[in-house]
């Protein structure tokens, strides 16, 4: 499981970088700097998601303070996540449209990764 979510992030940044690359080539700089700073940021996000959600099953059955620490700095990650969002979109000459494109790219890596489980013998999956 942990390979496969560490595959995900793998193929996330793979995709940013080959849009950035693609944006560059054939878009203005306010598409590229959309494209780029979206993808880094859905990048960091989920990494910090995956790190969080790793400490809260590895803390269960443990002392219900670690859980609830766990839990505000869900909370907390959310809610930098949402400020971040709106700074950039109301405050930064960004594209939001390359903006929501390239924080959508950690999704359709979340896709690729789920169709190549989904692709994989039988004999390889209960491995």
């Amino acid at each position: 499981m942990k390979e496969n979510v560490q595959r995900i992030e793998r193929i996330a940044l793979a995709l940013v970088a080959v849009a950035t690359l693609v944006s560059l080539l054939t878009w203005d700089a306010r598409v590229v700097l959309g494209v780029g700073l979206g993808g880094a940021l859905g990048a960091v996000n989920f990494h910090a998601l995956r790190r969080i959600m790793a400490a809260i099953f590895a803390a269960e059955g443990a002392r219900n303070t670690k859980l609830a620490f766990c839990g505000v700095l869900l909370s907390f990650k959310f809610g930098a996540l949402a400020a971040v969002l709106f700074a950039v979109v109301n405050y930064t000459t960004v594209d939001p449209l390359a903006f929501i494109i390239g924080i959508s790219v950690v999704v359709l890596s979340i896709f690729i990764e789920g169709f190549r489980i989904m692709l994989q013998s039988p004999a390889a999956q209960s491995e």
